[in-house]
């Protein structure tokens, strides 16, 4: 089947990137100022591309190639960015059709987030093992299940949420909601680099929520939240000692598209705040910028090694 890329010449239509321009070693971050975050470490920068709120800058560092790219918030925006990334290494875009050495591609987001634990001090790394969506981009994309875990997520998520919504409210029994799993080298690779680093990390799962007010439990006057308090609610699910660590914006569709194209994905984020410590103080960039040195020696560190070990 051919892909319906759209591309403007060489170049796909919303990133602006032509496939030259791209590394299969890649970085996500929202904040397209973090990208520069990112480059700073970079021993030499390629190539620079903005367009829309997208910035992708490729560069090397020891030797290895590395994008990273500042998406924007939000899973629609990472599902157009990582379609077009994949378009760019793996699609001849005059043919539309799938490269015959199409190489798969290792993505590690760097966010930052809302701790939904009490016990998860900020500033506290948070690797996500599994991700949960209340997204509405994800179902679009008919994505088997990845193992019986993402299906128990999926089932206790539903049912805590639909017990928190009064039985009165037009959206009862129509949230979606959906998990996704990240990469096991990739997660494997994080917690190995935070270890390195002495840097406080959990594992755990990560909720992906679609705004940033009332779906990550924030109240605004002249507003009210279908789910009264969907912090306190996800603080519950427990499956097989798993819980809910962390709440942004991002992960469980960038799971949920990697892994049904063949790539490796994780996401570590620092924890800013957290329920019940309304004044507790989290150095806000130090806690970003270790988080982003934990992602590279990840990236350059284990996961290179996990590659090198996987080919004949």
């Amino acid at each position: 089947m051919r892909s319906e890329i759209i591309s403007h010449g060489d170049r796909l239509y919303h990133l602006g990137v032509a496939p030259g321009e791209v590394a299969e070693r890649i970085f996500l971050v929202g904040d397209p100022a973090r990208a520069s975050l990112v480059a700073n470490r970079f021993d030499h920068i390629e190539s620079e591309v903005g367009r829309r709120e997208y910035v992708t800058i490729t560069g090397t560092r020891a030797g290895v190639r590395l994008t990273v790219v500042g998406t924007g918030i939000g899973t629609d925006n990472v599902e157009i960015a990582l379609i077009e990334l994949d378009a760019a290494l793996r699609t001849d875009l005059e043919s539309g059709h799938r490269r015959a050495d199409a190489p798969s591609i290792d993505l590690i987001r760097i966010g930052t987030s809302g701790g939904v634990q009490a016990d998860i001090e900020e500033g506290t790394l948070c690797i996500a093992e599994y991700a949960l969506g209340f997204d509405s981009t994800g179902p679009y994309y008919d994505v088997p299940a990845a193992d019986s875990t993402v299906t128990a997520i999926e089932a206790e998520a539903a049912r805590l949420l639909e017990s928190a919504i009064p039985g009165t409210s037009r959206f009862a029994g129509r949230l979606p909601v959906y998990a996704s799993r990240a990469g096991p080298d990739v997660v494997a690779a994080l917690q190995a680099a935070a270890e390195a680093a002495g840097a406080a990390h959990v594992t755990g799962i990560t909720a992906s929520s679609p705004g940033f007010f009332g779906p990550s439990s924030r109240s605004i006057e002249g507003l009210r939240n279908t789910v009264p308090d969907i912090k306190g609610t996800l603080a519950d699910l427990d499956v097989d000692g798993r819980r809910v660590v962390n709440m942004e914006m991002e992960s469980s569709l960038l799971f949920h598209l990697a892994g049904a194209l063949g790539h490796r994905a994780g996401t570590i984020c620092p924890v800013i705040g957290r329920p019940g410590h309304p004044d507790a103080v989290v150095d806000y960039d130090a806690a970003v910028e270790t988080a982003i040195d934990v992602a590279i020696e990840a990236m350059l560190g284990g996961l290179s090694r996990s590659m090198a070990t996987a080919t004949p």
